[in-house]
């Protein structure tokens, strides 16, 4: 409205508003206290609805996360037909390719985790990498682990921290949360735009 009617001011205040929500920084991402549609309040809107809204209204530094929170409900969200739900056809296209692209990326990430990182013998007899009597078996059983807890049970959010007290002791769980943490940053983050279909973070800002 505050476009149709030509209200430039309000426009502004609003567009500030999600700067917070659709961060194109890492480090934004991080510190953000509201993310997405949980800027807009109750009740909230569906991320089909606010990609579309941000399309017509050409926003297109929250295009990225816009996109990146639909690929995240899954293909449920796509075949949506509800007023306002239905996305244009390329943007539905890419954004499926993309949650292909980001499972990929992740996958590769936690693959990345467990042959780069030590995997020495912890001086914890509970850590699991003392699962096994080589190097090798204790590489697979924490890319196992690993895998599970980043593709497998992320519960749809991939971007997000992951606790791994659950797999390892407190000293491993720490170096494996960083190590998650930078491939988060590096697989998934620094390719975001692209997986989408998008224009690069640095053309978009």
């Amino acid at each position: 409205m505050a476009t149709k009617y030509g209200f430039s001011d309000i426009r502004e205040g609003l567009i500030e508003d999600l700067e917070d929500a659709y961060p194109t920084k890492w480090e934004d991402f991080e510190t953000a206290k509201v993310l997405g549609e949980d800027v807009f309040g109750s009740p909230k809107p569906h991320p089909n609805a606010v990609l579309n809204l941000l399309l017509e209204q050409r926003v297109k530094f929250a295009l990225p996360f816009a996109a990146y929170r639909v690929a995240m409900g899954g293909f449920s969200s796509f075949i949506s037909d509800e007023p306002g739900m239905a996305l244009p056809r390329p943007t539905l296209v890419s954004t499926i390719y993309g949650m292909g692209g980001m499972r990929r990326a992740m996958a590769y990430a936690a693959q990345t985790i467990a042959y780069t990182w030590d995997l020495g013998a912890c001086p914890d007899r509970a850590c699991v990498l003392n699962v096994g009597i080589n190097l090798t078996e204790r590489r697979m059983e924490a890319l196992k682990k690993i895998f599970d807890a980043i593709v497998k049970k992320s519960e749809g959010d991939i971007l997000s921290s992951l606790a791994f007290g659950n797999l390892l002791c407190v000293g491993c769980a720490r170096g494996l949360e960083n190590s998650h943490r930078d491939c988060r940053r590096q697989f998934v983050w620094a390719r975001l735009p692209s997986l989408l279909g998008l224009a690069s973070w640095e053309d978009i800002s």
